[in-house]
């Protein structure tokens, strides 16, 4: 499976160990490599599994890992460590797992497997774009938009995956806990809904584009969109 990977240390040697470790697994990843927390905050939050050294020069691992969380990156965190005496901060941030240095193949496997078993666990939806395979959380969807025969579907950091499968069929499999048809072409999440106007329209963040809603959806839409935010309105 095609899962984003972020490896950020200030020592290439434990960058080079872990992503040696990663192919030896004979599967197909996208690693991205950092140096710093500050560089890794200035990139796109977009990878499913980060491995995290805490003892890092400058910010620290454990800075970084609340910033990156203010930040709403969910996704799971491994931290890279010599020291025990972390662990309780690392509750506050949601961490998944501690590796000690030197990493043991063993112990790094059964975290790395278990990570990929907390993915699947979630709700997801497994999408095919020129000749990957992805696997798509249902809460990172912010719309979808019929074209053609396909689907384009865009993600909560501004990726877009072109599928070829019609708007149909990606209604199906996203269910419609949080999602609402609002035209022939339209799918949005209600999570991402940014402003509704009188005038028909609506604006999902973080994308600036206005999206007309039917008017034959438009009473049903609004009182399924006002009992979403009333049902969530810390998530809103």
């Amino acid at each position: 499976m095609n899962y984003k990977i972020a490896v950020c240390d200030d020592e290439n040697i434990v960058i080079d160990d872990i992503i040696e470790k990663l192919q030896s697994r004979r599967n197909e990843y996208e690693i991205v490599r950092y140096n710093s927390g500050n560089e890794l905050l200035t990139a796109a939050l977009d990878f499913n599994i980060l491995f995290l050294d805490i003892e890092m020069r400058g910010l620290s691992g454990m800075e970084t890992a609340f910033k990156l969380r203010e930040m709403n990156y969910d996704g799971i965190i491994i931290f890279l460590t010599s020291h025990v005496e972390f662990m309780p901060d690392a509750f506050k941030v949601k961490a998944f797992r501690f590796l000690n240095k030197p990493i043991d193949i063993e112990k790094f496997n059964e975290a790395f497997s278990a990570a990929e078993k907390e993915i699947l666990d979630t709700k997801h939806i497994l999408v095919y774009e020129k000749g990957k395979s992805f696997y798509l959380k249902l809460t990172d969807i912010v719309y979808l938009e019929a074209y053609g025969d396909g689907t384009y579907i865009y993600d909560k950091n501004k990726r877009v995956y072109d599928t070829d499968k019609p708007l149909k069929y990606w209604k199906e499999q996203i269910g419609s806990e949080h999602f609402y048809q609002i035209s022939k072409s339209n799918i949005v999440s209600l999570l991402y809904i940014a402003d509704y106007s009188k005038d028909g329209t609506i604006t999902v963040k973080p994308y600036s584009k206005e999206l007309a809603l039917s008017r034959r959806n438009a009473t049903a839409f609004k009182a399924v969109f006002f009992d979403f935010i009333k049902k969530n309105a810390r998530a809103m």
